[in-house]
């Protein structure tokens, strides 16, 4: 059977005596598995990804990348000021936690992605983009109206409330799937408002059941049925990890 194109890049990326015989200068080998939940993040800016990613990049077996801004900054030929600024931004949006060492470069974490407010914005919109876009409709023109609605100060008092249910050990009076589901919504019905009010454009709505029905499947695929009550201290990973530099 004839090999994919995926199968050839991969291969293209971890074989040195392919490598060597086509581009006999090339250094950078191997890949990384990079999720599309990230690589089209409305969230995110594009100087975003690429630190994100670079991070990704640098990851090691301790699951922290050390990479200097500068070094960033090479790879991605951006300026070390717009790599502050990036890092600034994915720290504060929860993408990235940085472990500051005097006198030492900066190590990285990537936080629980999979976990990430920002990314079940981002999905949610794609999610409306797909199924209740007019046809008619440039999705240039939604995506900026997205971008707009998810990059306020409302979305990002929303995430932090998010993370703050999603890691509280302490029951909450709204359970953390409702929770969700009322800021998706929310989200939802901001960027049809916005793009009725500022573009002109009438558009519909994901209905209740639609979310419902990918809610459930999620929480049997962690172990719950119907009925029980959501521990997610339990069953979801919600600690702090401890840091190892502490101290040095």
């Amino acid at each position: 059977m004839a090999e994919t194109i995926q199968q050839r890049l991969i291969e293209w990326s971890v074989n040195e005596l392919w490598h060597n015989f086509h581009c006999p200068f090339q250094q950078n080998q191997y890949y990384i598995p990079y999720p599309h939940m990230i690589r089209k993040c409305y969230a995110l800016s594009m100087n975003e990804r690429g630190v994100l990613l670079d991070i990704l990049s640098h990851l090691g077996q301790n699951e922290e990348a050390f990479p200097s801004q500068e070094t960033i900054a090479s790879n991605l030929g951006i300026s070390e000021s717009t790599v502050k600024s990036a890092v600034t931004t994915l720290e504060q949006k929860g993408f990235i936690k940085t472990v500051r060492r005097r006198g030492h470069v900066n190590r990285y974490r990537v936080n629980n992605l999979e976990n990430n407010p920002y990314i079940a914005y981002s999905e949610a919109a794609h999610y409306f983009l797909r199924y209740y876009q007019p046809k008619y409709v440039k999705k240039s023109l939604i995506q900026s109206v997205i971008a707009d609605v998810i990059h306020s100060e409302k979305y990002a008092l929303h995430a932090r409330r998010l993370r703050e249910v999603y890691r509280s050990t302490v029951a909450s009076d709204v359970p953390y799937p409702d929770l969700a589901y009322d800021i998706v919504s929310e989200l939802l019905l901001d960027i049809r408002m916005k793009l009725w009010e500022e573009k002109g454009i009438q558009v519909s709505l994901p209905i209740y059941s639609d979310f419902w029905q990918y809610a459930g499947l999620y929480l049997k695929s962690i172990g719950f049925e119907d009925g029980d009550e959501c521990d997610w201290d339990e069953y979801l990973n919600t600690g702090d990890e401890e840091d190892p530099t502490q101290g040095q």
